[in-house]
């Protein structure tokens, strides 16, 4: 047995029982409640947008409204077609055609204007949220936590999911004089429409 192999042996037959030294509760931290304004103004703050829904408009004219240009459009939900299917995608590459994927959220985090998706949103393919040129995310008002804390308190899906993201607006880079470039190196745009 080697030296490592001796110290790692050691560390593991002396490590403590977790039944006998469960870890501390942890105070609750930061605000805890969650509103739909400060949501929007820190999914502003760091890029994004809100689809406003026009009086009477569906969620396909206020994509056509906002994306006029925009051919392929792929569906992650049940209740919109669009012009393709998240489970037609069977590849990065295909993936990379897509214009606007248009995917609902578990839940959103108002402190940071942020969005989750995990593998079960994204029906597997998870480079189809980052190589999409905008992502239109459908949200519940109801579905908002006030900060991260809470989101690993509450929220089920950071403990279920094999993979997850939480996204801030559409991607962004600065270079060494401070020039922000939204869009650069992923998403262009990321958009909420409210359910």
């Amino acid at each position: 047995m080697s030296s490592r192999e001796k110290i790692l042996a050691r560390l593991h037959n002396n490590r403590p029982d977790p039944d006998q030294y469960p870890l501390p509760s942890i105070p609750p931290l930061g605000e805890r409640t969650a509103t739909r304004q400060k949501f929007e103004e820190n999914l502003k703050a760091l890029g994004g947008q809100v689809l406003e829904q026009q009086t009477w408009e569906t969620l396909e004219q206020a994509i056509k409204r906002y994306f006029p240009h925009e051919k392929v459009i792929c569906s992650a939900v049940p209740e919109f077609c669009g012009t393709i299917r998240v489970d037609e995608l069977t590849s990065p590459q295909q993936a990379d055609k897509v214009d606007v994927l248009v995917v609902r959220s578990p839940f959103g985090i108002a402190e940071t204007g942020s969005i989750f998706l995990s593998e079960e949103e994204l029906h597997s393919l998870n480079s189809v949220a980052h190589l999409t040129q905008h992502i239109v995310v459908l949200l519940s008002e109801n579905d908002l936590v006030a900060n991260m804390h809470v989101a690993y308190e509450q929220r089920a899906e950071f403990h279920h999911a094999r993979y997850g993201v939480l996204m801030s607006g559409p991607s962004a880079t600065a270079d060494i004089q401070g020039v922000l470039i939204r869009g650069a190196q992923g998403v262009r745009t990321l958009s909420i429409w409210w359910e």
